[in-house]
């Protein structure tokens, strides 16, 4: 069985600006990485087969960071099955305008923003990439460096609530770890990794 971690980018200047950013690429501030030093100490102990990170350049540049803190000399591969929600046309508003205009963004797992896609569908693609990393190997550690919305799908879909409802009640922060791993078609046994 293989056993998945996942850390989420460095901090962004949307982050930073109160910005929905999502599958947009907004660059981390000029602290951003510093929550990923955290991160590095937390997996110090941890010895990883493969690293794979979003294709976005924050989680890429994170997950390029976190490698060379752990010594983890192997290329590090991109997938755009573990990138963000895509917000259409809300992607990059202020949260406060978007949240105004699109009231159920974040909050209906099955509603699709203009030019975007449902959170629905964004579970899906990142359930799938999942399952299909999880078949590549066999009995290895993987990490995953993404994006708090790949998280909370993966956590969403484990304790089996609905990801609108989850993205309301539960918040990842930058220097988050968790751990799970999968078997039988299902994200199995996710938590925090302190």
């Amino acid at each position: 069985m293989n056993t998945f971690y996942i850390a989420r980018h460095g901090e962004t200047k949307n982050n930073k600006s109160r910005r929905l950013s999502k599958c947009i690429d907004t660059p981390l501030t000029q602290d951003g990485l510093v929550p990923t030093h955290a991160v590095i100490d937390k997996l110090a102990n941890v010895p990883f087969d493969a690293i794979y990170s979003s294709d976005l350049g924050r989680a890429f540049i994170t997950a390029y960071t976190i490698a060379k803190g752990l010594n983890f000399t192997d290329e590090i591969q991109r997938l755009a099955g573990l990138r963000e929600v895509n917000y259409g046309v809300a992607a990059n508003m202020p949260s406060a305008i978007a949240y105004e205009q699109f009231p159920l963004l974040d909050r209906n797992t099955e509603y699709t923003p203009p030019e975007g896609e449902s959170l629905e569908h964004m579970q899906q693609r990142v359930l799938q990439t999942v399952a299909e990393l999880d078949a590549q190997h066999s009995n290895e550690t993987i990490l995953l460096v993404c994006h708090s919305g790949v998280m909370a799908a993966l956590k969403a879909s484990h304790i089996g609530q609905d990801f609108g409802e989850h993205n309301i009640s539960e918040a990842y922060p930058h220097e988050y770890v968790g751990v799970f791993t999968y078997a039988d078609g299902a994200i199995d046994n996710f938590e925090e990794f302190k």
